[in-house]
């Protein structure tokens, strides 16, 4: 993918960012008043597959021009970037760094023109003046898509749906996400267990790309910061030592799952840090406080955290080393996991201030083993077994639980619980939670159901009914022997 990067003279842009050590195929253009007249902005034959990356002031409305602009000359709406952390900082070094870094976003990008897109008066989340003059749809953002091979809306998951802040995902098999809707805030593809729910703009891959190139060097911080909150920021509201932070911009802080937390910490940074502004974007602060949580509980406190701007400036502890120097996070594929990894079998029980892990028990007297729970459970971390010929079992694998709480509503006795906490001692075996036998039929030995199940339901009823039969052998049985039992 060729790259053009657009800098603005009179916006603050230095025009020594065209001397800026970049790849062969990634141009530079300053110019001394590039937004003032953004027609000029893309040099004749700018290919459709080319990759913007913007410098300039924070001006919505000029930017909104620029996208005007690219989208005329062919360039794909998702190959734009606006690149507003560069006037937090004043070192030059800092300024490059972040660059390089959206570049590296850009690259991942490639296959981003058949994805689906929606039209819409918003850009960047705010409705310009233009929009308001000119009414109309003008701007393309991402729509997020639902590939129906991974969905699980089938099993009765219904997590994205109740995660949309807009109510833009609408319930079906495959789930329908309403363009009119929907913001691009990128809830959903969290809240989807799968990864059935995608973008190439809105997905881990490219954060990550990002994030990695700005670990590059000496061990520094990363901020995590929703678009609103960027765009909202002045510099007295963020001083930053650019020797010590990068920044990383997300639709919105509860776009990003614990896991990939985690994995933005293991890339190198010292800490990881979520930053919001009261309610500048839904499901803030996210993820952010259930991994510290757990990183604290393990003695690794200061690790990952969340602050938010309305409570005054970052801490300033956070600018400095860490004493004894970074410390590490086991790589792992959820939290329980994690957990073990740090050596943490003698801690005991870490409760969690929101999903992430999640510990399930049961009433086992109430239960019938319907096997809804089982059913419904994604993960698999509720499963029926058979250990052996005519006993049924119900287990639970702590480590794959991520407490979305399908299993709750899904039961019908309400005997399940579920608490948002890690147990590191039953993590990596499957816990007996219930064991039953199965009842045969009495005619051809077929399962009919659990004991427990059938018990329940001849004291239900009134009168003898034939519960030891299956449902093949009961007419047979009424038809031919006349059983009066039916």
């Amino acid at each position: 993918m060729r790259i053009l990067v657009l800098a603005c003279g009179h916006c603050g842009v230095p025009g020594s960012v065209t001397a800026t050590r970049l790849d062969p195929d990634v141009a530079v253009v300053w110019r001394r008043s590039l937004c003032d007249d953004p027609a000029t902005a893309f040099p004749d034959g700018t290919a459709p597959g080319t990759g913007i990356v913007f410098l300039a002031g924070r001006n919505l409305e000029r930017q909104a021009q620029i996208a005007e602009e690219a989208t005329r000359a062919g360039v794909h709406p998702t190959r734009v970037r606006f690149l507003d952390a560069w006037w937090l900082f004043q070192d030059s070094s800092a300024k490059d760094t972040h660059l390089r870094a959206a570049i590296d976003r850009l690259r991942t990008l490639k296959d981003s023109e058949p994805a689906p897109m929606r039209e819409t008066i918003r850009f960047r989340g705010h409705v310009s003046r233009r929009s308001l003059l000119m009414p109309g749809t003008r701007f393309r953002a991402p729509l997020p898509r639902i590939d129906a091979a991974s969905c699980r809306a089938a099993s009765g998951c219904d997590l994205c749906v109740r995660a949309c802040p807009a109510g833009a995902v609408e319930r079906g098999i495959p789930p329908h996400i309403d363009p009119s809707l929907c913001t691009s805030c990128g809830i959903c593809l969290a809240a989807c267990p799968t990864e059935a729910i995608d973008h190439p703009s809105m997905n881990f891959r490219g954060l990550e790309a990002e994030a990695k190139a700005l670990a590059d060097g000496a061990p520094v911080n990363l901020l995590v910061l929703c678009t609103s909150v960027l765009l909202g920021l002045r510099a007295a509201d963020l001083p930053l030592d650019a020797a010590r932070w990068r920044i990383l911009e997300v639709s919105s802080l509860a776009s990003l799952r614990p896991r990939d937390i985690l994995r933005l910490h293991s890339l190198g940074f010292d800490r990881v840090v979520g930053v919001s502004g009261g309610t500048c974007c839904p499901g803030a602060p996210g993820a952010f406080p259930v991994v510290a949580s757990l990183l604290e509980a393990f003695g690794r406190e200061g690790l990952v955290a969340h602050w938010d701007l309305s409570d005054g400036p970052l801490p300033s502890v956070w600018s400095h080393p860490l004493p004894g120097g970074a410390l590490s996070i086991p790589a792992a594929n959820s939290l329980p996991e994690v957990a073990i990894a740090m050596q943490g079998e003698n801690v005991g029980i870490v409760d969690l201030p929101g999903p992430g892990a999640g510990l399930v028990t049961i009433d086992a007297q109430g239960c019938t083993l319907c096997g809804l729970c089982s059913d419904r459970c994604w993960s698999k971390a509720l499963a029926v077994e058979e250990p052996e010929l005519g006993i049924l079992r119900l287990t639970f694998d702590h480590g794959s639980c991520d407490a979305c709480g399908l299993c709750m509503d899904v039961c019908p006795e309400h005997v399940l619980s579920l608490r948002q906490a890690i147990d590191p001692r039953f993590v990596g075996r499957r816990i007996p939670l219930k064991e039953d036998a199965w009842i045969l039929c009495a005619s051809c030995g077929a399962r009919v159901a659990p004991r427990t199940l059938v018990d329940q339901i001849a004291a239900r009823l009134k009168g003898p009914l034939p519960l030891d039969l299956c449902p093949d052998c009961k007419p047979m049985r009424t038809l031919v022997l006349g059983d009066p039992r039916t």
